[in-house]
Order: C-alpha cells, then structure tokens, then sequence
C-alpha cells in the first residue's frame, strides 16, 4: 500500500515504514472526487432534479424595469399637466379677482368724487357751472342719468298704486327713454345754437355745464319719489320743477357763451326761443300725456293719502 503522505510503498502494513503515517484510516476515508462529471452522474435523477430547481429557484427575477420608467414618465407627465392646469385656472382666477377688485375701486372713487362734487354743487350751481372743465363730464352724465332713473321710478310707483295694466313697459321704460331723448335734444340743440353763433366751445365742457345746472333737478325727483307716499300733489309738483330745472339750465348754459357777436342768419334771442320750444314740444308729446293724467289725479279723492 502506497503512503499518501511520502509515496513509500509498505505492502500490506498498516503504518508507513518511512513516515508512520496510518494506512487503514487513509484507505477507509471516502476518496476525493476526481472528476465532476461523473459525480453527478452517479447522482440520482431526482437528487439532479431538486438541486435544478433549487437554483432556479433561486435565481432572482429581473423586473422590467423599462415598463416602470415609462409608466413613472407617463404619470409624471400627466401630473405635471395637471398641475400646470391647475396653476392656469388659479393664475385665472386670481387675475379676475383682481380685475372685479379694480372696478370695484374705481366705482368707489367714482362714487365718492361724484358725492363731494354733487354736494359742492347743489349748494352753488351756476357759480360751480362757471368753473367746470372737460374732467366734470363724466359728472355731467351720471347727473342725467339719474334724473332719467329718478323720472321713470316715480312714474313706476305711481302706476302701482293706481293699479294700472303695463306696469313695467308703461310706467318705467317709456318714461326712462323720454327723459334721456328729451336730455340729449337740449345738448343737441345747445351744440347747434353754438355752431351757427360761430363760438369757440368744447363739448365735453359743455356737457359738464349742462350736468351741474342738473343736479337740483335730482333733488327734486328724490324728494318726489319720498312724497308719493304722502301727498300726490306735493309729489307731482316736485315732478313738474324738475323738468322745468331743464329749460333753466338750457337757457342758463347758452346765456353763459357771448351770443350775437356775430352777424349770424338768425338772432341769438330767436334761437334760444326756437330751442325752448322743440324741448317743450318734446316733453309735452312724450311725457305731456302722462303728466296731465297724473295732475288728474290731485283733484280725486286719492289726491292726498
């Protein structure tokens, strides 16, 4: 037997003659295995067949990893459109916000500055009329327009408490669009006199001169609105000085510009009566009808409630 220590051949014995080394525990030890093929093929199949599927087993699962990013790129993107919707309705909103609170401001400064200038000129109308510019037009207008507002509420409340039919068109736009053609008529007819005297003049100042001789007028017609409840009589009174306020403030505004300084075709004193009469033709087709009925109605018995 060969030593596996030293090689030294010692036949039968069971210790190395050379080394000492024990021959039977080297001879009984299982032998290394030279070649692994044939290990595994001495393997039983199903001891091949578990350790396959072990090691399949085993072996990890790549994710597909280009199928996450894109869905991650896909969500991404919708996200980032849908927040940059998001940030446009808000940017939107916030933007007419801002828009509503600036005409919200500037009614406020409007209504404030018409406030002052409608108190500084009710208590000096033609001494005010004198001073105004093409900066009171605005004014000029507002003051108009609620003198034609005014006219067509009274006339409203009176034809509901007389319970008469048409109660809308009758007793509130019928009235409203008389005052406004019978208001735009005198400036009309105002602009032409100017014109054929040859006088230097800008229309907005003259509608602002116009306007302020206008603002007793709205007086009038608020207190109007407050005695229909009280007296008819008292109430159409104050309706009448109203529209008379429009002839004065006509007459006032033309007398106000030096007339007959030059040699026009017609005299200044005849043009100012020609324009005095077309306002009055007007209001009395327009409004003359309506006025008269409700005249009528202080010598009823309902003329003082």
């Amino acid at each position: 037997m060969q030593c596996p220590v030293c090689n030294h051949e010692n036949g039968d014995a069971q210790f190395c003659e050379r080394c000492g080394s024990n021959l039977t525990q080297t001879n009984s030890s299982p032998s290394l295995v030279k070649n692994p093929e044939s290990a595994a093929a001495s393997e039983p199949e199903y001891t091949r067949w578990s350790s396959t599927q072990n090691t399949s087993s085993e072996t990890p699962v790549r994710p597909n990893t280009t199928s996450v990013s894109t869905q991650k790129q896909q969500t991404t993107e919708s996200t980032g459109t849908n927040d940059h919707a998001s940030a446009g309705d808000n940017s939107s909103n916030q933007w007419n916000n801002i828009v509503q609170n600036e005409k919200v401001q500037q009614a406020k400064e409007v209504s404030k500055q018409y406030l002052s200038y409608f108190l500084s000129v009710l208590a000096r109308p033609y001494q005010t009329m004198k001073t105004v510019g093409d900066q009171h037009s605005l004014n000029g207008w507002l003051t108009m327009a609620l003198i034609a507002v005014l006219s067509s509420t009274y006339f409203l409340i009176t034809f509901s408490r007389i319970g008469m039919d048409g109660l809308f068109i009758g007793g509130f736009v019928r009235p409203l669009l008389f005052t406004v053609i019978i208001l735009i008529a005198s400036i009309a007819l105002m602009y032409a006199i100017l014109k054929i005297e040859k006088i230097t003049f800008r229309p907005k100042t003259l509608v602002a001169q116009f306007g302020t001789l206008l603002v007793p007028a709205v007086v009038s017609l608020v207190l109007a609105n407050l005695f229909i409840i009280i007296s008819y009589s008292i109430a159409i009174a104050l309706l009448v000085i109203s529209y008379i306020i429009i002839f004065v403030a006509l007459n006032s505004v033309l007398f106000h510009y030096p007339l007959n300084r030059t040699k026009a075709a017609i005299d200044s004193m005849y043009s100012v009566l020609i324009a005095n009469v077309v306002v009055f033709f007007i209001l009395y087709r327009l409004l003359g009808e309506v006025i008269m009925g409700l005249i009528g109605l202080m010598l009823s018995p309902f003329g003082r409630l």
